[in-house]
């Protein structure tokens, strides 16, 4: 329910990694990694061995279904003009990944992970945040879980 009168609808948080035990479950569930820009080999080690470890399990024999998957990269504001980069779409509409996106991504690639979803995201810009929202209820709606590497970010 959500009508008048009703009690709002509680959500209880997750212990573990959601469970898809069927394709109807694995389409309307999406799991986030959040990562930041790493300031370390052992900060990108610590931030991304927990992706490579979830995302060998889901591509494991032992998984027939498995949900959608991406990880944002958060990426610093903007305000020092290079603004505009982040306001022009590519190709196929996405917006390009930042610098920590491109680096998530290459140091996912390096560890057998090129297939996993990057998009970069600003810290601190609601029109990146609406981006990533609308992204999300995208990928849930399309069942979109195939492998494209896409990016996006934006400035207010």
């Amino acid at each position: 329910g959500g009508g008048r009168g009703e009690a709002p609808r509680r959500f209880d948080a997750l212990r573990g990694l959601p469970k898809v035990d069927s394709q109807e479950a694995a389409s309307s569930t999406c799991l986030a990694y959040v990562v930041r820009a790493f300031n370390t080999q052992k900060d990108e080690q610590r931030q991304l061995q927990p992706i490579v470890i979830v995302e060998t399990s889901y591509t494991g024999p032992t998984h027939l279904h498995a949900p959608a998957r991406l990880v944002v990269a958060l990426e610093e504001s903007h305000e020092d003009g290079d603004a505009e980069r982040w306001l022009v779409p590519g190709v196929s509409g996405n917006m390009p990944l930042g610098p920590c996106g491109e680096k998530v991504q290459e140091s996912l690639a390096k560890r057998g992970m090129s297939s996993v979803r990057v998009v970069s995201v600003e810290r601190r810009s609601l029109a990146s945040h609406r981006w990533l929202l609308a992204h999300l209820v995208d990928m849930l709606a399309t069942g979109s879980s195939d492998g494209a590497v896409v990016g996006a970010a934006a400035s207010l």
